[in-house]
């Protein structure tokens, strides 16, 4: 993917707790992240399915942006809560590499 955020997972599962619109308790599950692009970086939270579904602290991905497009309230574009992770490729790693040692 060309262009694609870049995800490092830098923190293990933690859980939290909310509240549904319908008044429930839930538990999710989510990890500390680093979101890089070419004009910013930045920590966000990744949502998983659970303590057992988590990524190995230091794996990288691809954020899929464009397959986490949904409609939205008012027919506004938004993302969903859970991000399209998609595995680095060999090419993309090996530039990241090259231009860190520019």
């Amino acid at each position: 993917m060309i262009n694609a955020p870049v995800i490092t997972i830098i923190g293990n599962s933690e859980p939290r707790n909310i509240t549904s619109k319908t008044g429930q308790n839930k538990t999710i599950y989510s990890q500390k992240a680093s979101l890089e692009t070419e004009q910013m970086r930045i920590q966000i939270d990744v949502e998983i399915d659970g303590p057992n579904m988590a990524y190995r602290v230091g794996e990288s991905f691809e954020w899929d942006v464009t397959a986490d497009i949904q409609p939205g309230q008012y027919g506004r574009p938004e993302l969903a809560r859970k991000k399209t992770l998609r595995p680095r490729s060999a090419d993309s790693k090996l530039a990241a590499i090259g231009s860190a040692t520019k």
